[in-house]
C-alpha cells in the first residue's frame, strides 16, 4: 500500500520540482538583468554629478568675469562722463574721444552715447539699466547670461542624476526580491514535504512577481544601453 502512495507522488514531487527549477532560473535572469541595468544606471549617476560639477564651475568662472566686466564698464563710464563734463567746459575733447572712441567697446560706447543723449529729466545715474536697449549688449551682461544659461544646465543634470539616483534603488529593491526568490525556492529543491513546497513555490511566486512588477514599472528598465 505505501508503495503505491509513493509512486503516486513521485509525480507530483517532479513537477513542484520542475517548478521551483523554473521560478530560480525566471529569477536568476531577472537577478542578472536588473543588475545590469543597476550598474548602468550608477555609471549615469556618477557621470550626472560629474558634469554638473564641472558646469557650475563654467558658471562660476562666467559670473566672476561678468563682475570684472561690470567693474571695467564702470570705471569706463565715470572717467568718460567726467571727460565729457570737462570738454564742455573748455573745449577739449582729446581725454573724451580717446576714451569712448579708442577704449570703449562699441557695445559699451553705444550704451554711453544712449545715457549721454537722453533728455536730462529722464536720465538714469548711470547707463547700466534695462531701458537701455544697449544694456544687454554690454559684455559684463553677456557674460551674466553665461553664468545663468550654465546655471539652468547644471540644475537639469541635478535633476537627471537624482531621477537616475531613484531608479538605480529601485533596481535594487527587484534585486531584493529576486534574491529571496532564488533561497526560497531553492528551499523548495531540499525539503520533502509536499505542503511546505507548495507554501515555498506560492512564497516565490508571489515575490517574482513583486519584483518584476518593481523592475518593470522602473524607466529604462528594459533599455539595452
Amino acid at each position: 500500500m505505501s508503495e503505491t502512495s509513493n509512486e503516486g507522488a513521485n509525480p507530483t514531487q517532479g513537477a513542484l520540482a520542475l517548478a521551483a527549477a523554473v521560478l530560480l532560473g525566471i529569477a536568476a535572469v531577472l537577478t542578472a538583468w536588473s543588475a545590469y541595468r543597476e550598474s548602468l544606471t550608477s555609471d549615469l549617476v556618477l557621470k550626472s554629478y560629474s558634469e554638473q560639477q564641472a558646469t557650475l564651475a563654467l558658471a562660476n568662472d562666467a559670473y566672476i568675469r561678468s563682475g570684472q566686466e561690470r567693474q571695467q564698464e564702470l570705471t569706463l563710464f565715470v572717467d568718460a562722463a567726467l571727460a565729457g563734463v570737462s570738454a564742455s567746459e573748455d573745449g577739449n575733447t582729446v581725454v573724451y574721444d580717446y576714451l569712448t572712441e579708442g577704449i570703449m567697446s562699441p557695445e559699451l560706447y553705444a550704451a554711453f552715447a544712449w545715457w549721454r543723449d537722453e533728455p536730462e529729466e529722464t536720465t538714469p545715474p548711470t547707463p547700466f539699466v534695462p531701458e537701455n536697449p544697449a544694456f544687454t549688449g554690454l559684455q559684463s551682461q553677456v557674460l551674466l547670461a553665461e553664468g545663468q544659461a550654465y546655471d539652468e544646465q547644471a540644475e537639469e543634470l541635478r535633476v537627471a542624476a537624482e531621477a537616475a539616483d531613484a531608479n538605480s534603488d529601485r533596481f535594487d529593491l527587484a534585486n531584493v526580491f529576486f534574491a529571496v526568490v532564488l533561497f526560497i525556492a531553492g528551499l523548495t529543491t531540499i525539503v520533502q514535504r509536499r505542503s511546505i513546497q507548495i507554501g515555498f513555490l506560492v512564497l516565490s511566486t508571489v515575490g517574482l512577481i513583486a519584483g518584476f512588477a518593481v523592475l518593470a514599472t522602473t524607466p529604462g528598465a528594459f533599455a539595452l544601453g
